[in-house]
């Protein structure tokens, strides 16, 4: 890099500064000190740890090609509206819900095959009459999360994470569906998949063995 001193120092810096990749060239103990003190000062800049716009913007377009086929339908956002929704966010999302991928992904080829553990014990998690029909309760009891439902009378228990990516599922008492917050596919009380944004359908939700005892709803877990 030819030029003044300043010249050169000037350059190598407003490249910096717009992450771009500055040319090399041989600085003085002078110059080095200048530039060592423009990029200390460029990550105190508000925003500086942020990602790339570039970086979000390639990895929109990748979660808009796997995850997000065209699709209408009221109430559902749009793809335009999701993503500037999740914002910088959306990555550290999708990567620690790609962690659980392997835990549920034989969960979704089998569909709706009942959870039951091979060495267990029987645990209470509620009374009868705190569980009106067409009611979901969450229960997290350490090593599982459940949702116990009581579906017009008939009372069972389902896996609380969903079959796609194993994001913790929300029950919705105004539409009597369970919601996964993460790809916005829902399920019906008995655990059938019933709404869903993804390129293929995920498995319906396996059930939990679950029993009533002394007014007791009890389900298996290890």
């Amino acid at each position: 890099m030819r030029g003044r001193p300043q010249e050169r120092v000037a350059a190598y810096v407003d490249r910096m500064l717009s992450r771009r990749r500055p040319q090399r060239f041989k600085a003085t103990a002078e110059e080095l000190e200048a530039i060592a003190a423009a990029a200390a000062l460029a990550t105190a800049r508000p925003g500086a740890d942020l990602p790339h716009p570039g970086f979000v913007e390639q990895l929109g377009r990748r979660l808009r090609a796997e995850l997000d086929p065209p699709r209408t339908g009221a109430g559902w956002l749009s793809r335009r509206t999701l993503l500037q929704a999740a914002g910088a966010s959306a990555a550290a999302a999708v990567v620690g819900a790609v962690a659980d991928h392997a835990i549920v992904a034989e969960l979704s080829a089998r569909e709706s095959t009942a959870l039951v553990p091979t060495q267990g014990s029987w645990r209470p998690v509620a009374a009868v009459e705190q569980l009106p029909a067409g009611e979901v309760m969450p229960v997290d009891t350490g090593s599982m999360k459940v949702l116990v439902v009581n579906e017009g009378g008939r009372i069972h228990a389902l896996s609380g994470a969903c079959t796609h990516l194993g994001c913790t599922l929300q029950p919705e008492a105004q539409t009597g569906r369970i919601t996964c917050p993460c790809h916005r596919t829902a399920f019906s009380l008995g655990g059938q998949v019933v709404e869903h944004r993804l390129a293929q359908s995920p498995g319906a939700l396996p059930a939990v063995e679950s029993r009533i005892r002394e007014g007791q709803i009890e389900v298996f877990v290890v």
